[in-house]
């Protein structure tokens, strides 16, 4: 039979299989009564005919089964048998059927869950994008809305220097450029809700940006080559769907229509199609600006002619046969011919990077850039450790149950066993149920992940909006169906091979229980006994990591920022985007600090240019009169620094420990003054006052401050580590103030004062933006909010493995006494006391325990090494957290020996010894 035949053959048996057996059973009778005729006609009598019709075709059962086996489709019959009676079996018991999927639902759920994140965030491909594999991203992608002035970059790009690289590349058949917006304005007609404005978040690219990408637009049309040609010429946008879904209610009308967006025209030109979400994974973008618009929606930052403005970050497309190590061999070398040629007439020497030197960066841009990726891949691969380790727990625990329902089998095995079953048929049955099981499992475990992934967001933002797609795709569910195959096998196998080596003899007997459940009987699983301990000796290592990450939380939490954290508000303002320029721009900040002070509830109010927490700082090389002498950056020192408003820290209430404030009258014209932390004055002044010194910010132009006071050291932009040497200037003082700034206002309930302050400002100006306003504790949570992400997850995660092990120790317990009552009776009977029946049962219970907790200690000292790097304030091995961990598994073990000890308490021994 040819091999197209014999398929055909096996798919109509499996897809018309009661066609296929009917015409089998008709085949076989037709043939049967032929022979029944010819017999008839020799002579015999009907009923002789037929059975030596019978004895001559032979038995109908075993023809039939031979025709079967021809057909080559008995192991899917013999697999649909298995799963039919597996089916059958679980209905039968469903408190079992139900505790097991529950314990594999959360294993699973866990894993799914935090490998949904990690998918989303770490791996999967920019949607919507033509073959991300080609696409590679020159820069940090972490520095998705990063701003570099001041000298020439490669982990951020300037737009002469990517007009040089996209101009004379030769490895790229298009190089695309996108950078940060502030948070547009946009004004609108016809939007739902009508009219009005509102924030939106903005991407300025340049006009290949879509073509480079493959992304056609959904309706209208992208940019094209022509939106970069000319600055300012080209006001038009596009919108991403879901900003059209949401703002304009999928008006079929909105292409061609105006806009404004911070105050300037354009025009929407298309829209994106709805997979495409920009090429920041987390941040969706709602509309794409053309480069050549950028002072246009950025107002007053002419960035587009200036070297020293590094803003941009590339994604270019390899052309066949060009690897990634060739593109950026060739990237460096354009970098540093244009550094050479052109920047080096345009920018100072003294601040000229060495060319040669400088080297981009390059990476796979398949996944596109995000500023989440580099602050949760660690934390995220700890936690799938973690929840690994939870899935092993569950499926011992499942294994113990598995084992446990074995026992209460095993006559039926036997019997099995005794008429010609073979033992690898009944293992496969055995974990033909297994593996239904883990297949319940996974499905609730997708269920899970569905509803977990929302709280792992907002865990994972605090208070920024992250957007990820945590929607099951196909690696997900193919990643969640090989953990279910796995577990399956992992947690069946060996209780299925034991269950099936029964003595049939012994077991068949009809006294059979009390013989397996003689003293040496509850020695007869230490399978089980060597789960209960691996369960509790990783529920201790999860505790001591979930007790280790809580405790570093809580040190965060609580440590000393020298600032009043409790009652302040911050908000930040852009002056300039809202069009303030000139004197009006120098003399916002005073006549904007005197509105905000008459705040109700505000009881002090300042600002600064980088804020508390707020994401941006600044640092510049400096010269310290007396520590350090040459103006040059290669003998000055790079210090942090901020330019704050008067009386900043008497606002902020950091104590002024030498000297004096910021005041009032240091403005344009007054001597330029600086105040130092305390950790600068410890560095380079020790034994010394810095007062009266000099500190030389080098430039150009060079900046000389005359040091007028010492401040208590601040943490205000990190937790972790020692308070770097920083310096504050004054804000009013600038030649040049070109950015927005934080407002520090000092209330005694800082989210009450939210509503107010906004609507103070929009009353002050109506064009001014407030682009953020939070409370100061609310911008630190968010610092640690990956120290929060792996603090609570680990700390459910381990609650859960300790209520798994708290379960599979209470069912082993349980067992063992139900296998032990005859055993228990004759104890009772010959004088034993209750309370010498439980130590007994107790004592049992607590070996198991203490031997769980000893591996597990060892496992802890030996693994807790792994996360140091995650720690604060304490060390992988600190003994309060092993001591406590140990602790409350000691109870945990008691508890769950304590209600099976006071059953066996409660045995009658004359009923116990009849029943032996």
């Amino acid at each position: 039979m040819r091999s197209a035949d014999k398929l055909r053959l096996r798919l109509r048996t499996l897809f018309l299989r009661p066609r296929v057996e009917a015409e089998l059973a008709a085949e076989l009778s037709f043939h049967l009564d032929q022979m029944t005729d010819e017999n008839i006609a020799a002579g015999m009598s009907a009923r002789e005919a037929r059975q030596a019709a019978l004895r001559s075709f032979g038995g109908l059962t075993q023809i039939q089964e031979r025709c079967r086996e021809m057909r080559g489709t008995r192991i899917v019959d013999e697999l649909t048998q298995d799963l039919r009676y597996a089916v059958r079996t679980l209905r039968m018991s469903p408190a079992f059927t139900i505790i097991a999927a529950l314990s594999l639902a959360l294993g699973i759920g866990a894993n799914t869950a935090i490998f949904s994140l990690i998918h989303a965030l770490l791996l999967r491909p920019l949607p919507g994008v033509h073959a991300p594999e080609q696409l590679v991203a020159l820069g940090d992608p972490a520095r998705t809305g990063s701003l570099s002035q001041g000298n020439v970059r490669t982990d951020l790009f300037s737009y002469p220097l990517y007009e040089q690289m996209r101009d004379h590349s030769q490895s790229f058949s298009g190089l695309a450029a996108s950078g940060r917006s502030n948070r547009l304005v946009v004004g609108t007609e016809g939007a739902n809700p009508p009219g009005g404005t509102e924030t939106a978040r903005g991407r300025i690219v340049s006009g290949n940006y879509f073509s480079v990408l493959g992304v056609p637009a959904f309706r209208g049309r992208t940019f094209t080559a022509a939106e970069d040609r000319v600055p300012g010429a080209d006001p038009v946008v596009v919108i991403s769907h879901s900003y059209w879904t949401r703002r304009f209610a999928q008006d079929s009308g909105v292409v061609g229509r105006p806009i404004t967006l911070n105050g300037s025209p354009f025009t929407v030109i298309g829209i994106a199609p709805p997979e495409f979400t920009g090429d920041v994974v987390g941040f969706p973008t709602d509309i794409w600006i053309p480069l050549m618009m950028q002072l246009q929606v950025t107002t007053g930052r002419p960035y587009l002619d200036r070297w020293d403005t590094s803003w941009l970050l590339l994604l270019g497309r390899l052309k066949p046969g060009v690897s990634l190590p060739r593109a950026k061999a060739e990237m460096d070398t354009l970098v540093a011919r244009a550094v050479t040629t052109f920047a080096g007439s345009k920018i100072s020497r003294e601040i000229m990077p060495d060319p040669q030197a400088m080297r981009v960066q390059a990476t796979p841009g398949a996944a596109g850039f995000s500023s989440l990726r580099r602050q949760f891949a660690q934390p995220l691969l700890i936690l799938m450790i973690i929840v690994g380790l939870v899935l092993v727990v569950a499926c011992a625990n499942v294994a113990n149950l598995l084992l446990e329902r074995a026992m209460g089998r095993q006559k039926e095995i036997a019997v099995r066993l005794s008429v010609g079953a073979g033992r690898p048929r009944l293992i496969r049955q055995l974990l033909t149920e297994s593996l239904l099981l883990s297949g319940l499992g996974g499905v609730l475990g997708i269920v899970f992940a569905l509803w977990a992934g929302p709280a792992l967001l907002r865990l994972a933002g605090g208070s920024s909006s992250v957007a990820l797609d945590l929607r099951p795709d196909l690696p997900v569910l193919a990643f969640t169906a090989a953990l279910a195959l796995f577990t399956g096998i992992a947690f069946g196998l060996a209780p299925a091979r034991r269950a099936t080596r029964v003595e049939l003899a012994s077991t068949l007997k009809e006294n059979a229980r009390s013989v397996v459940g003689s003293g040496k009987g509850a020695g007869r699983w230490p399978v089980a006994k060597l789960l209960v301990v691996g369960q509790f000796a990783l529920s201790l290592l999860l505790l001591t990591c979930a007790g280790l990450f809580v405790r570093t939380l809580q040190n965060l939490e609580r440590l000393e920022l020298g600032v009043d954290r409790d009652h302040i508000l911050m908000l930040r303002v852009d002056p300039v985007a809202a069009g303030y320029t000139g004197d009006r721009l120098m003399a916002f900040p005073a006549h904007f600090l005197e509105r905000m002070q008459a705040i109700p509830g505000a009881s002090a109010v300042t600002y600064s240019e980088n804020g508390i927490f707020s994401g941006t700082e600044s640092a510049s090389d400096v010269i310290l009169e007396g520590v350090n002498s040459g103006k040059t950056r290669e003998n000055g020192v790079n210090l942090a620094y901020d330019r704050v408003g008067p009386d900043y820290f008497r606002s902020l209430r950091v104590p002024i420990l030498l000297g004096r404030d910021i005041g009032p009258l240091d403005r344009v014209g007054a001597p330029r003054v600086a105040v130092v932390n305390e950790a600068l004055a410890k560095r380079y002044f020790p034994g010394v006052s810095p007062l009266g010194r000099h500190l030389t910010a080098l430039g150009p132009p060079d900046v000389v401050y005359e040091i007028v006071g010492v401040t208590h050291d601040v943490r205000d932009h990190e937790l972790r580590g020692a308070v770097p040497p920083r310096f504050y200037t004054a804000l009013a003082q600038s030649s040049e103030f070109a950015s927005a700034f934080n407002v520090e206002i000092r209330t005694p309930e800082p989210g009450a004062l939210v509503k107010t302050a906004r609507e103070a400002v929009q009353a002050y100006d109506p064009s001014l933006a407030v682009n953020d306003i939070h409370p100061l504790n609310t911008l630190i949570d968010d610092s640690i909010s990956h120290e929060r992400l792996i603090a609570q997850l680990s700390a459910v995660f381990g609650l859960i493995a300790l209520v798994l092990a708290s379960i599979g120790l209470y069912g082993v317990v349980s067992y063992t006494i139900s296998r032990r009552v005859n055993e228990i009776g004759i104890r009772m009977a010959l004088g034993a006391q209750r309370n010498d029946v439980l130590s007994m049962v107790l004592r049992e219970t607590m070996l198991l325990a203490l031997a769980g907790v000893a591996v597990g200690l060892l496992l802890a000292i030996a693994a807790t090494g792994l996360v140091n790097s995650l720690l604060f304030g304490l060390s992988g091995h600190d003994p309060v957290t092993l001591a406590a961990a140990t602790a409350i598994l000691v109870v945990v073990a008691l508890l769950a020996g304590a209600i099976p000890g006071a059953r066996a308490t409660r045995v009658n021994p004359t009923q116990a010894l009849r029943y032996g």
